[in-house]
């Protein structure tokens, strides 16, 4: 779906958004985290995914997939996570918050997005070794999940985006 096979990326953040300029729109950036337990994409938001990327600045690999139906989980991929996504406009785009925008062809409807990353914590290595796959099929609405988690970046940028747990809080305030 995506012609680029790489994203300029800034301050760790990509996203996808309905409509022609990110900020042109009328998104809440801060609301698209409310109530979700997965802090890499954020989805709460109608028409807009923000992606958390391991890498601060500069361009990563990023493939885009439709497919008619839920596709497998792919084991070379360390972090995982599953969101629902409506676009609310008809054009939709793929962008990093300073870099060029990329037009993706979707329907308006509902859909389940898998986002899947590799790499997180060596991302900030100068040569930069993150790597992103976006996988999108028809599907209804559901609560969003994490499928995997295995890297420290993705551990924190989950508990940075939700409420501490009761066990979380209990132990920050034995320190």
């Amino acid at each position: 779906m995506l012609d680029e096979d790489r994203v300029f990326v800034t301050y760790h953040s990509a996203s996808v958004f309905s409509g022609d300029d990110l900020f042109e729109e009328d998104y809440d950036l801060e609301q698209a985290w409310t109530g979700q337990s997965n802090g890499l994409c954020g989805a709460a938001v109608e028409g807009l995914l923000l992606l958390n990327v391991g890498q601060h600045t500069g361009w990563v690999p990023f493939r885009v997939e439709l497919h008619a139906g839920e596709p497998s989980v792919d084991d070379r991929w360390e972090d995982i996570v599953d969101v629902s996504f409506r676009p609310a406009r008809d054009s939709v785009h793929l962008a990093g918050l300073d870099g060029e925008a990329y037009p993706l062809v979707l329907p308006r409807q509902d859909y389940r997005v898998r986002y899947l990353a590799c790499g997180l914590d060596e991302a900030q290595a100068e040569d930069g070794r993150d790597a992103y796959l976006m996988q999108l099929w028809p599907a209804p609405p559901a609560a969003d999940r994490i499928v995997r988690q295995t890297s420290e970046q993705a551990a924190y940028w989950h508990r940075s985006h939700r409420p501490p747990t009761p066990q979380e809080e209990a132990e920050e305030n034995r320190q």
